[in-house]
């Protein structure tokens, strides 16, 4: 039997895992690429260009990069859906908002406050990325939080 804490940190990181997944599956979806080139692209906040002649490990560090700020958010929906019930109630519609919310702090800060190229801010792609936002990050983040905290831990 695992401790209520233990349990919701187990449960985070799962959330965590599963929305970085999905959101990384959308990203392939939409720009194409290997695997290594999505996860250096991500490095390259950190380390410029120089990040597409790293290899493996700067796709390793991309990995890292993304599945923290995975993390981060699962953090944050979390402590929102426990104070505020009405998360809790409409998790569809929180989620889908949270995805929303993550698509402009990543492209309207984080991205170009960091040494990656300039988000594309063409509106197909702007539509294709609240999409991939939403449904395969916002949403499954929203629904396995909502789940997690309705369930009462052994």
């Amino acid at each position: 039997m695992k401790s209520e804490p233990t349990a919701r940190v187990l449960a985070g990181a799962a959330a965590g895992l599963v929305a970085g997944t999905t959101n990384l599956i959308a990203a392939g979806i939409i720009f194409g690429g290997t695997l290594t080139h999505g996860l250096q692209t991500i490095a390259a906040g950190l380390l410029g260009d120089a990040a597409f002649k790293g290899g493996t490990p700067t796709a390793v560090l991309g990995a890292c990069l993304h599945y923290g700020i995975s993390m981060v958010a699962v953090a944050i929906y979390f402590e929102a859906a426990r104070q505020l019930t009405w998360l809790r109630d409409h998790w569809l519609i929180g989620g889908t908002l949270f995805g929303v919310i993550a698509y402009v702090v990543m492209n309207l800060i984080v991205v170009p406050l960091s040494n990656a190229a300039s988000p594309d801010l063409s509106p197909a792609t702007i539509a294709k990325e609240l999409v991939a936002h939403t449904v395969m990050f916002g949403i499954p983040l929203a629904g396995i939080i909502t789940a997690l905290l309705r369930k009462p831990v052994n």
